[in-house]
């Protein structure tokens, strides 16, 4: 069984909403910790510092109002005094909340917000710009499930003399849900959602985030992956391979797979990640898949650099990568240990600057031992320590550090960066910048 450490979750809400739960409350992944009661609205992000004269630095000193106050539509945030050229004031645009004053940028952002109680707005848009409504579509500039502000023209007929042009602007902000082409009107709604945050994992909260969230901790079995995709889930692990090297056929995959997140061994074939949707399991962990397959199967194109919020229904953990590579066989025999226990899985993977790893997560609500501390990168790299390599061309590949060389080497871009020598399993050395490396 790997090792049992502190696990310290923070769950944080976008903006500031309301904190449900206290500090020493007991928690599972489905408790829900903290909500935003009225769904943020459009951001209106205005370039202060320029309007007013004055340096971003100085614009803290002229405001007139703080984060987190309300606003209505022209009431003055800001004024600065400007000797000769008198004084110069900026007007809110819009009903809402200031959201952000940045001195480094010298914008002010403010945020409306949309009510429970707003009705969508429908208005004659082929009216206003004088076309059959059946022609509108093609004279619209925003089209249906699009954002649009206060004042931002949405529909335009004509494009020589500005004499001929016809506009039509939104006369309230909101998400474009409707264009008729029978009676030329556009429907504008006011949406109302509630962002909810949950624990995410099973454990209690040791701290309260005001008006943000709060930290969860749980005592348990934590392992990250190579890639990942899906969001958050949780569900009981259930061991489909026998051996690290084995392959998942899409007949293993049974009707009693779902709700379960299932534990693999090297490769999963294409059929066995679409018989997996199929049966409503809510995770797959595996060593390795084909990259087209990935796609196909499950039906979705992957982001650059980041994964995580794709919603398809299932969550997905390579544990090596992409190809044909069986799983490391201490992960494996970790995971299959843990079979039949409830486990919380994250696919977010970023492999940008600040990595993010697919994560795994087994709670041991009553385990009474003393447990290691939480793993932290250790900058000063050790030779003998085991590491996985984060970036191309070894992406994916673990091995242990031989080497840590002191002396910056120039790398295929010219830069020179502090470096590592890496022994792969395969007796291969290769030689990559520390920051491409982290311990495991």
């Amino acid at each position: 069984m790997g090792r049992v450490e502190l696990i310290r979750k923070v769950r944080r809400l976008p903006l500031p909403g309301e904190v449900l739960v206290n500090k020493g409350d007991r928690v599972l992944p489905d408790t829900p910790v903290a909500r935003i009661t009225l769904r943020p609205g459009i951001p209106w992000v205005i370039p202060a510092s320029r309007l007013l004269g004055i340096e971003p630095s100085e614009l803290g000193k002229a405001m007139l109002k703080k984060v987190g106050d309300r606003v209505k539509t022209q009431e003055v945030i800001a004024r600065a005094e400007q000797g000769l050229y008198g004084r110069k004031e900026i007007g809110s645009p819009t009903d809402g909340v200031i959201e952000d004053v940045s001195t480094r940028s010298g914008r002010i952002t403010i945020r409306e917000e949309f009510g429970k109680e707003d009705p969508p707005i429908s208005f004659d848009v082929a009216f206003e710009i004088k076309c059959k409504p059946e022609e509108l579509p093609k004279h619209m500039l925003r089209q249906v499930g699009q954002e649009v502000k206060k004042g931002q023209m949405m529909a335009k007929k004509g494009e020589a003399q500005a004499f001929f042009t016809k506009t039509a602007l939104a006369p309230v902000s909101g998400i474009i849900s409707k264009i008729c082409t029978e009676t030329g009107r556009v429907t504008i709604s006011r949406p109302f959602k509630e962002v909810v945050v949950n624990a995410y994992v099973q454990g209690t909260v040791s701290e309260v985030i005001e008006n943000r969230g709060c930290v969860v901790d749980t005592t348990g079995i934590r392992l990250t992956g190579v890639f990942g995709l899906g969001r958050e889930t949780h569900g009981e692990l259930k061991l489909l391979c026998n051996s690290p090297d084995q392959v998942l056929e899409a007949d293993m995959i049974t009707l009693d797979c779902k709700d379960k997140i299932i534990i693999g061994g090297s490769f999963a074939t294409n059929e066995a990640l679409s018989r997996a949707l199929e049966a409503g399991a809510r995770g797959v962990i595996t060593g390795t898949v084909n990259y087209f397959n990935l796609t196909q199967s499950l039906g979705v194109k992957l982001g650059v650099g980041i994964t995580g919020q794709e919603d398809i229904g299932i969550t997905v953990i390579l544990m090596e990568g992409f190809g044909h590579l069986s799983m490391r066989k201490e992960a494996w025999e970790t995971l299959a240990s843990l079979e039949g226990k409830m486990a919380s899985i994250n696919g977010a993977t970023q492999i940008r600057a600040g990595a993010i790893r697919p994560e795994i997560i087994v709670p041991f609500e009553d385990y009474e031992g003393e447990p290691a501390k939480s793993a932290q990168f250790d900058p000063d790299l050790r030779v003998g320590m085991h590491v996985r390599i984060i970036n191309e061309p070894y992406f994916g590949a673990t091995g242990q550090i031989c080497e840590v060389i002191k002396e910056s080497v120039a790398i295929e871009t010219e830069a020179r960066v502090p470096v590592v020598k890496v022994a792969l399993p395969d007796g291969n050395q290769v030689v990559v910048p520390r920051a491409n490396v982290e311990p495991f």
